[in-house]
């Protein structure tokens, strides 16, 4: 590749990732109310002791600061050591900003968009994995992220008796995304449907 085209795709890069960028500040509530029903089912399957709740809360100085928050309903005791247990109808609260839970569909539609291609079905194919693939990254990350951030709370006071539970495996995952995992979630989907478009319409 030469210079010329190499300046050329990191400009296309740029111009999709800032137009990318409006679209998930302007409609990613909406679509986050709309995978409401599979987070919750997801998160249910992950912690089948609570009944989950979610919300977007909106911050009246900034969209930037709008949230997304779970409430947890205990069904049941939770074992924490041999002391202490959570008693049934306890309400446990968590959140995690919008914006933050999305940058892994902006980073895999930047590379999709300018991923050079020979005729318009194959960008448009993309287009389609990439949606899919991008609500699949959001399952994978933000029921796992608001269940942790309740269980890494819960695990600080089992671990101050005899008997701890065990810590549950998506807090190892949370902390995963946050150092990064995210951003390679991003990048590996978009991998994944080059390969699956190539597949399905080569050249």
């Amino acid at each position: 590749m030469n210079p010329r085209d190499l300046r050329h795709l990191i400009l296309k890069g740029i111009l999709a990732w800032s137009v990318l960028s409006v679209l998930v500040w302007y409609f990613g509530d909406g679509m986050i109310k709309a995978l409401f029903p599979l987070l919750k089912a997801v998160m249910s399957a992950l912690a089948p002791d609570f009944s989950h709740s979610l919300k977007l809360s909106d911050s009246v100085q900034s969209q930037l600061d709008a949230s997304i928050e779970l409430s947890a309903w205990t069904l049941r005791p939770i074992y924490l050591n041999a002391k202490q247990f959570i008693p049934p109808g306890t309400d446990l609260k968590a959140s995690t900003h919008l914006l933050h839970i999305l940058v892994p569909m902006v980073i895999e539609g930047s590379i999709l968009f300018v991923w050079p291609v020979q005729r318009w079905q194959q960008r448009g194919l993309l287009i389609i994995l990439g949606l899919v693939s991008a609500v699949l990254v959001i399952l994978a990350i933000l029921p796992t992220h608001l269940l942790a951030m309740l269980e890494i709370s819960l695990q600080d006071i089992a671990l101050t008796a005899d008997k701890p539970r065990p810590e549950p495996w998506f807090i190892d995952w949370m902390v995963f995304c946050e150092m990064g995992g995210r951003w390679l979630l991003g990048v590996l989907a978009a991998w994944l449907c080059i390969q699956l478009q190539r597949e399905l319409l080569p050249v």
